[in-house]
């Protein structure tokens, strides 16, 4: 249980470390514990990202899930560059939506129970 907890606050961290990155100053961050899923969704302003770096987080956040290889992938979150730990978070989560509106950054996952 307590690892479960943990790849989820890695995660959160992952994703507000993307947007500060991206010169975000301002930050909110839910997230929710169905019983079917865990819903996390970030805001963050202003963000400064290029059409090229939002489409590669896109893709990076629709990569498959790979149960199988979650074990790996959590373990090297946190010791990559910016691109890889999206990437990984992308194979850590079943669905992902990514919004700028103006200068807001929305990015909302979805990490089904396991």
């Amino acid at each position: 249980m307590k690892l479960k907890f943990e790849k989820k606050m890695k995660m959160a961290s992952d994703l507000l470390s993307y947007c500060h990155l991206h010169s975000a100053t301002d930050y909110h961050l839910d997230i929710k514990l169905n019983a079917d899923c865990t819903v996390f969704i970030v805001k963050a302003s202003p963000v400064v990202i290029s059409d090229e770096d939002m489409e590669m987080l896109r893709k990076c956040l629709s990569a498959p899930r790979q149960k199988e290889m979650e074990q790996d992938y959590w373990e090297l979150m946190g010791n990559s560059e910016e691109k890889c730990e999206i990437t990984l978070i992308g194979m850590m989560c079943d669905d992902a939506e990514v919004q700028l509106d103006g200068d807001e950054l929305v990015i909302k996952i979805v990490r089904l129970i396991d």
